[in-house]
């Protein structure tokens, strides 16, 4: 006789007997015989629908397409940089819990300050010398989202989910600088705010903390459009061209948040006849 397998065996038993009346539902012991002269039917578990708010802290960690100016149709400029840094976003929401594994909700956001750097190069050419551009800019937004999401079961209190939302970006560029170093050229853009339409795909899991309380940790691949600043002027007053466009910002998201459930449908408890 193997002793460490049947120890092991052993073992794996206990370990599975565990998880299962950890994850079992209530077993028959536990629910009232209401079958007695003047009792009641056994209920239905309570309804899952109802209204739920939420709250959530995250990092957003943004990705730019592109850079364009008006400048860039007059001569071959490479881009060699684009960025924008990654910054704290604070949201609020409400929600429809439809139905055990789907649900509603409408969340509006505040994505906090973020730095842009952008640089690009330029050759020389007839009557011009070559030369840089170093941008930098203040970068705010608002995501406003209609989501709807697929619970995929429960395990232990821990709920899978994916969802998808539509809704509108609304990003502002303050404080455009344009900093030629060869040429010791200056140039400031005025504040733009830019809304666009905006798409989001989530994945996250749940923890039921108690029956009306979810701990919540999610991804979220967010697109905001694409945003750009005021007309820019060099430090003289002279136009230097419409705007910096920022294009086809995008967002990896990392979320955490607390659900809370407000409503849930009463359970109707039926007299036995």
């Amino acid at each position: 006789m193997n002793t460490n397998r049947s120890s092991y065996s052993l073992g794996a038993a206990l370990g599975s007997a565990i998880v299962l009346a950890l994850c079992a539902p209530a077993m028959a012991a536990d629910i009232y015989d209401g079958g007695l002269k003047g009792g009641y039917d056994v209920p239905p578990p309570p309804s899952d629908r109802g209204i739920y708010i939420k709250g959530y802290v995250g990092q957003a960690n943004p990705d730019v397409g592109n850079i364009w100016t008006e400048a860039f149709e007059t001569n071959n400029f490479t881009v060699h940089h684009k960025d924008i840094k990654s910054s704290p976003l604070f949201g609020l929401g409400v929600g429809w819990q439809a139905r055990h594994w789907l649900r509603f909700d409408l969340t509006g956001e505040y994505r906090g300050d973020a730095i842009f750097v952008g640089h690009d190069q330029y050759p020389g050419g007839v009557g011009f010398l070559p030369g840089t551009n170093e941008y930098t800019a203040d970068i705010k937004s608002w995501l406003g989202l209609a989501n709807a999401y697929v619970d995929m079961g429960n395990w232990c209190g821990f709920t899978p989910y994916i969802g998808a939302g539509i809704g509108f970006a609304s990003i502002s560029v303050e404080g455009m600088k344009d900093i030629n170093v060869p040429r010791a050229g200056a140039a400031f853009g005025s504040d733009h705010t830019s809304t666009n339409f905006a798409w989001a795909l989530h994945a996250g899991v749940s923890y039921d903390v108690t029956p009306q309380t979810v701990i919540d940790l999610a991804y979220r691949y967010s697109d905001l459009g694409t945003a750009q600043s005021g007309a820019v002027y060099t430090y003289d007053g002279a136009l230097a061209h419409s705007g910096v466009h920022i294009k086809d910002v995008t967002s990896n998201d990392l979320l955490l948040g607390v659900r809370y459930k407000l409503q849930r449908e009463a359970v109707v408890y039926q007299p036995v006849k």
